[in-house]
């Protein structure tokens, strides 16, 4: 991780104008670790922000049925957040929007996520999540998208969750085959449009894509 996280250093450090980085992928892919050590190692401050609020409630998604066809399989189960109809992407992207046009503004406010004030005249603003992955990625300077297998995900997801956002062990777990399902089904395409992309496993970090926007 460090090589990249250096290399995207001396990006940002070169950059004259305000920048905005989206990192993305699937849940349990690393996305949130990724961006604290971009932050920390940059050593300023950064708007750092979380974009599960743009996430549409999982109360609503629950009775939210998908039909779809997989692998020549006909298969109907409640939509997660792997599609792209479960993210309210025009709001993010009109938020991202207005940080460029130099707009203070504030993020969601949530039960598990208080609200906090974007200020542009920071040099960087990191916006993570799932959602990222779905906005049009000319609205950013760079997108960073990062994603592991089913099993790192499952043990990541299943250490997380119960103790950071109150999920139900048995849950995750029976959820599971139907979320990856519908990650490679839905989302997995989306993979293609990052400028850089990052595969994360037990033995680390692989970078199989590093593009850089030259910005003018």
């Amino acid at each position: 991780m460090d090589s990249i996280i250096q290399d995207l250093i001396k990006w940002i450090n070169a950059q004259k104008k305000h920048v905005i980085i989206g990192i993305t992928g699937h849940g349990g892919a690393g996305k949130s670790t990724f961006a604290e050590h971009l932050k920390r190692a940059l050593n300023q401050d950064v708007n750092l922000i979380c974009t599960d609020p743009y996430i549409v409630s999982s109360a609503l998604r629950k009775d939210t049925k998908i039909t779809y066809t997989y692998q020549n399989k006909v298969r109907t189960a409640k939509m997660t957040a792997c599609h792209p109809l479960a993210h309210y992407v025009e709001a993010l992207e009109r938020d991202i929007q207005m940080t460029q046009a130099g707009m203070a503004w504030n993020t969601v406010d949530t039960d598990y996520l208080p609200s906090k004030r974007v200020d542009p005249n920071k040099k960087l603003t990191i916006m993570e999540g799932m959602s990222i992955a779905f906005v049009n990625p000319d609205y950013l300077d760079l997108q960073i998208y990062l994603y592991t297998d089913g099993e790192t995900e499952l043990n990541r997801r299943s250490s997380r969750d119960p103790v950071k956002r109150s999920r139900n062990l048995t849950d995750i777990q029976k959820s599971h085959q139907e979320r990856r399902i519908q990650y490679r089904h839905f989302m997995d395409q989306y993979k293609r449009r990052a400028d850089i992309i990052l595969f994360t496993d037990g033995n680390g970090q692989h970078i199989e894509k590093k593009e850089w926007r030259i910005r003018v």
